[in-house]
């Protein structure tokens, strides 16, 4: 699968706007990202929501006001994801008022307000800055020169699923 350099890009450069340095980490113990930290730096609330079970999250604007709902009954590591996602819809693609993920239908009330211009290829970049975002290469690649290889030993220290490392390590190279 081909990265999307540009989504990889502003997923670089919101780590350094959001004063997280990845140097100074100490890839044998925790590698996870503060989503909320950055989340807060671009004036975003996180506002966990009990969805039903295939609502991911939802992104929206109101007021001026930008909103990440989460889903309050996902894992920590998938409702992780789930933000960084949604932060990524918002960096890449800013025309959007209201985003949403699901894995099937959105309830009602919300499908009024669905974008047209969304696509898998929208998907695809966010999913991507959401990966550089939560496991950027540069701390994957401290971490395996550490001796750190196991997907599970590294989903943990990035807290992450173990499905989303895999993808990870498949899409840089390393599987």
């Amino acid at each position: 699968m081909k990265l999307s350099s540009s989504a990889i890009k502003k997923a670089k450069k919101l780590l350094v706007q959001a004063g997280i340095d990845l140097g100074s980490m100490d890839v044998t113990k925790d590698c996870s990202i503060d989503v909320n930290k950055i989340a807060t730096v671009l004036n975003i609330a996180v506002v966990p929501h009990p969805f039903a079970k295939e609502v991911s999250g939802v992104f929206f604007k109101k007021d001026g006001d930008l909103f990440i709902g989460v889903n309050s009954k996902h894992t920590e590591t998938r409702s992780r994801f789930t933000v960084a996602h949604e932060i990524g819809h918002y960096v890449l693609h800013a025309g959007e008022a209201l985003h949403y993920d699901n894995h099937t239908k959105l309830p009602i009330e919300f499908a009024f307000f669905r974008s047209e211009n969304v696509t898998n290829e929208d998907e695809r970049e966010a999913n991507h800055f959401a990966a550089e975002l939560l496991m950027p290469e540069e701390l994957i690649e401290r971490c395996v020169e550490a001796g750190i290889r196991s997907t599970i030993a590294l989903a943990e220290r990035f807290k992450v699923s173990a499905q989303a490392m895999t993808y990870r390590l498949v899409n840089l190279g390393y599987l």
